[in-house]
């Protein structure tokens, strides 16, 4: 490789290394116009929730996580960095829940609504220590239920397999309807009585019309 390539090549890769940091660092933090304010909620367990996670209100991007702090009493307070403005009132939820199934958390605010059904809500001023609950890992949800009904679970899937051994081995009037042929070869039988009877009531049809116009007639 020439020096002119050597050249080129360094150029090259100062340049993607400059457009990197403008639009990481200096587009980012120097010419941000936004204003910030800060929100704190306290949630009972924030199982996922890594700082840097966003905030939604209403679906809207509204802020991130900044703060994940264990509170004396075993609940949790969560700080958020927000830039958006909404009011917000007593009948208003905050609700920590998984982006998808997979995993990954996110904080969705509903701010509430002043008049619902004809029952009016005061608007709350503070943005400090609102009360917030988590949806849990639907996994570790499912996985609890299983947990909770587990004798349950088996005496079903024990009364599954019996039935399924019972229609194996022909016993019952379900297992014969499944397994006798002479089953199979009545119902063909019915069948094709019905097709034949239909075929008969479309033949009689034009007689049957006759008739009935010459009744009329007369």
């Amino acid at each position: 490789m020439t020096r002119f390539n050597e050249f080129i090549v360094g150029v090259v890769f100062f340049f993607a290394m400059g457009v990197l940091v403008y639009f990481t660092v200096i587009k980012g933090e120097f010419f941000d116009t936004r204003t910030y304010y800060t929100m704190s909620v306290i949630f009972d367990e924030v199982q996922g929730l890594a700082e840097g996670d966003h905030a939604q209100v209403n679906g809207v991007e509204g802020g991130v996580v900044t703060s994940i702090r264990l509170l004396e009493d075993s609940r949790v307070r969560v700080v958020l960095k927000m830039h958006v403005n909404f009011r917000i009132y007593e009948n208003y939820s905050i609700v920590m829940k998984n982006t998808t199934a997979l995993g990954g958390r996110i904080i969705s605010i509903n701010p509430g609504r002043p008049e619902v059904d004809g029952i009016y809500f005061s608007e709350i001023e503070t943005r400090t220590d609102l009360s917030g609950a988590s949806l849990g890992d639907p996994f570790s949800l499912l996985a609890e239920v299983i947990q909770e009904n587990r004798d349950e679970l088996a005496s079903t899937i024990l009364n599954i397999s019996q039935f399924a051994e019972k229609i194996n081995k022909g016993d019952g009037t379900i297992a014969r309807l499944v397994n006798e042929d002479t089953v199979h070869a009545g119902a063909d039988k019915t069948l094709k009585q019905v097709r034949d009877t239909i075929e008969d009531s479309r033949e009689q049809a034009p007689v049957t019309s006759f008739i009935r116009a010459a009744l009329t007639f007369f």
